[in-house]
Formats: structure tokens, C-alpha cells, sequence
């Protein structure tokens, strides 16, 4: 004959709070813990879409591409047809499709330099690339690695210190134009084969 098990009532009802109470003190540590978790996911959206601008004076929109401002439009490379990867052409700003969009760019990577560098109110408007700039391109394997190239001078309003003459900018295929480097040697980074069609330096080079 099976003998039921003897039951402690008086434990299993001493139990029972202990129990509840146990619970009662862990659902504070959960919603502590969900909420910094949140805070963290909250913390690295922010960081992964706040605009930031970079050294190469390329400013980043909230959805990960390049400003409008940097990639104004190209006009069909005259050597599409005949293409020689390596190749150099010298190039006419006029040529372009938007000549003033072209400049603007280029205003506009610096203008992001200088802000980067810690002027947070400088524009794009304060920024002139005169008359002067040399403008070429080096054929890639495809219109989508062909090398743009810009080299000019630049003049700042409103600033009391600019940045070092002179620039060199590059554009690659259809990408935003960036800064290539500035200042005294900035022309070592001009492609040999470019250099050899301008037949020599570059005249914002010299100076």
C-alpha cells in the first residue's frame, strides 16, 4: 500500500514569500539592465548616422553618401571609345557639364578642411578656387575608376589664417571630389603621366 508523502505546510507556506521575493528583487536589476542596453543601441544609431565631416574635406549625409555638393555632374570621357587605362588628358573646366558646380566642390571640400580643423562657421560660399586651376584626368580600366584631377590655389574670406596653397583634388569615377593634400608639397601627388601632358609642373605648383 503506497503511503502519500507527508506535506510541511508550515515550510511550503514560509517558502512561498521567500520565492516571491526572490522575484520581486531580480525585476529591478532586468529593467535597469534593458534600459543601459537601450541607451547603448540608442548611443550607437546616433554615432552610425550623425553627419560627420573628414580630412579629405568629404562631409557625409545621415544616409552614408557623399553630399550632393561633391559629385556635380561629368560630362561623357571623350575617350570612352578609345579607352587606354593609364593614359592622361589634360582637361578645360568650361568643358564641363556645370563649370560653377565644379569649383563649388572643390570650395566645399575645403570649407569642410577648415571646419574639421575647428572653425565651425566657415562655408562653402567663403571659399575661391580663382582662375588658374589645372584640370585633367588618368583613363582607368572603366568610367568607373577614371582619376579626375584638380590642382589650383585657394582664397578664404573672413579668416584670418588659411590653409597652406596649394591643393590637389581627386575625383574617382562618378565619387565625390576629395582632398588629395595641401600645402608645399602637395604637387608630389600628382600622377607622373599627368605632370608629363601639362608638360611640367602645374602653374599653382610653383610658389
Amino acid at each position: 500500500m503506497e503511503v502519500p508523502a507527508r506535506v510541511d505546510i508550515a515550510g511550503e507556506r514560509s517558502a512561498r514569500p521567500a520565492g516571491l521575493l526572490g522575484v520581486r528583487e531580480v525585476r529591478p536589476v532586468v529593467a535597469v539592465a534593458a534600459f543601459l542596453v537601450a541607451v547603448l543601441i540608442g548611443v550607437a544609431i546616433g554615432y552610425a548616422t550623425a553627419d560627420r565631416g573628414s580630412g579629405d574635406g568629404t562631409t557625409v549625409n545621415s544616409s552614408g553618401q557623399p553630399a550632393p555638393e561633391l559629385t556635380p555632374a561629368l560630362r561623357t570621357a571623350p575617350w570612352e571609345g578609345t579607352r587606354q587605362p593609364g593614359r592622361a588628358h589634360q582637361m578645360r573646366v568650361d568643358d564641363e557639364p556645370n563649370p560653377t558646380a565644379l569649383r563649388l566642390a572643390l570650395s566645399w571640400t575645403v570649407a569642410e578642411q577648415i571646419r574639421a580643423a575647428g572653425n565651425s562657421t566657415i562655408t562653402a560660399a567663403q571659399v575661391t578656387v580663382p582662375q588658374g586651376m589645372f584640370f585633367g584626368a588618368v583613363e582607368g580600366v572603366d568610367a568607373a575608376h577614371d582619376a579626375y584631377w584638380a590642382i589650383g590655389r585657394i582664397e578664404v574670406a573672413g579668416v584670418a589664417s588659411r590653409p597652406p596653397d596649394p591643393y590637389v583634388w581627386r575625383r574617382i569615377g562618378t565619387g565625390p571630389w576629395t582632398i588629395v593634400r595641401n600645402g608645399p608639397n602637395a604637387c608630389t601627388a600628382i600622377p607622373p603621366v599627368l605632370i608629363q601632358e601639362w608638360k611640367g609642373q602645374p602653374a599653382p605648383c610653383a610658389g
